[in-house]
């Protein structure tokens, strides 16, 4: 008997949050259904590098995107809610889902964060996120910062999240404890310039590559590691890259947006402190 195959398909200008959160939540569902993965992870111009560049992943394969578009004429798109899957359903060669969305999976199921925290970051990224940690931040509680403001980015975050709502949290969360430590991510390097020098005691890397190019985008998952050894998250509304951040940290980092209720007051002790970067869920 042939096997039965999964496609999940992401979109052209899909980033790299939905890209991996649709990934991961389809891997989920083809191990349930004894299926293998196979995945459209389109790049380009828009989003340069391959899953492989940033995460060590052999749960799937990668396909053209052109393939699951002729595939498409015979074996449709289905969406995330799989209110489509039934036992004719389960008969067929292939699925392929389109979503930007993680699959509504079955109670029971694991969760792709959870899965998320089992990848492994490709060595070069690991070998930075290290050393900024261990240069930078090691054995120092912090505020993890971060900002969205470069020109694409989704106009309910810009709108909902400008770069002032930063700067006054910030502000406040100095006033508390003036001894704060933020680790500033922007995907400006200008604005982030500016932030960290007018607020002192800033950590954050320089020379990031360009917005979404392979380096560019190697560079956010050095950050998102950072941000997930933090304390709390000041973050923008309407980011799915925040829930990167959130779900590599275990779930249990306070996150703050312009739609939320304001903390008033950073937790600096009751999480504890990752000691290994790479593992920012694990703290002591």
């Amino acid at each position: 008997m042939p096997h039965k195959y999964l496609l999940a398909y992401n979109g052209m200008d899909t980033g790299l949050g939905n890209r991996v959160r649709v990934i991961l939540s389809a891997q989920i569902l083809a191990e349930r259904e004894d299926r293998k993965l196979l995945y459209v992870w389109p790049t380009g111009r828009a989003f340069g590098p391959r899953f492989n560049d940033l995460f060590d992943f052999s749960g799937g394969t990668a396909v053209p995107r052109s393939v699951s578009r002729l595939l498409a004429k015979r074996w449709g798109y289905d969406d995330a809610t799989l209110r489509w899957l039934d036992d004719a359903k389960r008969q067929r060669l292939l699925w392929q889902i389109r979503t930007g969305a993680p699959l509504e999976l079955p109670d029971g199921s694991p969760t792709w964060g959870e899965r998320f925290r089992e990848l492994r970051p490709a060595t070069d990224i690991a070998q930075r996120v290290q050393t900024l940690f261990d240069r930078e931040l090691r054995g120092r509680a912090y505020v993890g910062v971060m900002i969205r403001a470069h020109s694409v980015s989704h106009s309910q975050t810009k709108e909902a999240s400008p770069v002032e709502w930063f700067v006054d949290r910030m502000r406040a969360i100095r006033a508390q404890r003036p001894e704060t430590t933020f680790y500033v991510s922007c995907d400006v390097p200008e604005v982030q310039q500016q932030v960290m020098a007018d607020f002192g005691n800033c950590v954050g890397q320089t020379d990031k590559g360009g917005y979404n190019t392979t380096e560019g985008v190697k560079s956010s998952i050095v950050d998102l590691y950072l941000l997930a050894a933090s304390q709390q998250l000041v973050a923008p509304h309407f980011s799915s890259f925040i829930h990167l951040a959130q779900h590599l940290g275990g779930d249990v980092i306070p996150i703050e947006t312009s739609r939320t209720e304001p903390i008033e007051r950073v937790d600096f002790d009751s999480l504890g402190q990752a000691s290994d970067p790479l593992r920012p869920w694990a703290r002591s």
